[in-house]
């Protein structure tokens, strides 16, 4: 396994623990106080949508799917640019992980936006580097130089 798929791989387990921990408490909400539970619903729901399964979904595809090694990408794909987006999609969660609660709970603070816009942003950013390293290593047999079955 790469080093990437390795380091997101393991993010995305970090993300799962802290999901289910959170998911843990929110079935426990009657034993503390406050209406906290309605505020990380959404933020829960992130973490391991995102967090957990899209990151490892990502780990898996950049150490699984085919890819044409070359001199200048001797990994077949940009290593830099892939912890880049790795750094873009755990900063953005996190900025929402700490934002959405506050937004939700109805505080009206100026930071919020801002965390919430940088966390769609680098979200964003983050998904396209992704998929722009991706989309070259789908292909059919043909591109690899396997000739094709003859009927």
């Amino acid at each position: 396994m790469d080093r990437f798929s390795i380091i997101a791989v393991k993010s995305s387990f970090c993300w799962m623990i802290i999901g289910i921990s959170m998911g843990a408490l929110m079935l426990v909400d009657h034993l503390v106080p406050g209406n906290w539970r309605g505020w990380f619903q959404p933020t829960h729901g992130h973490i391991l949508f995102v967090g957990w399964f899209v990151q490892f979904a990502i780990g898996i595809a950049f150490w699984l799917l085919p890819r044409k090694r070359l001199p200048e990408l001797p990994l077949g794909y940009g290593e830099h640019k892939a912890f880049f987006a790795l750094g873009c999609l755990n900063v953005g969660l996190a900025c929402r992980v700490i934002a959405e609660p506050y937004y939700r709970g109805g505080y009206d603070y100026a930071w919020i936006d801002v965390m919430l816009v940088a966390s769609s942003l680098l979200q964003v950013i983050a998904v396209v580097i992704f998929v722009s390293q991706m989309w070259p290593r789908i292909y059919g047999k043909n591109k690899l130089g396997i000739p094709a079955a003859k009927s």
